[in-house]
């Protein structure tokens, strides 16, 4: 469990998860092309954090 809590994917995951929720409940006011960019990269972040294994011998 240390490790899983010590790891930066995880941390970026979960704050581009919280970006993502005020984005889409928050009512934000942000251009179009910012919003259509970051429709696509929070959820990848997002998965990325979820499929990353900090206790595999192999990093990214």
């Amino acid at each position: 469990m240390q490790n899983r809590l010590r790891s930066w994917p995880l941390w970026l995951a979960i704050a581009a998860l919280a970006v993502w929720v005020v984005k889409a409940f928050g009512g934000l006011d942000i251009s179009q092309q910012v919003n259509d960019f970051m429709n696509v990269a929070l959820p990848v972040v997002v998965g990325f954090g979820i499929i990353n294994n900090p206790t595999d011998a192999k990093k990214i």
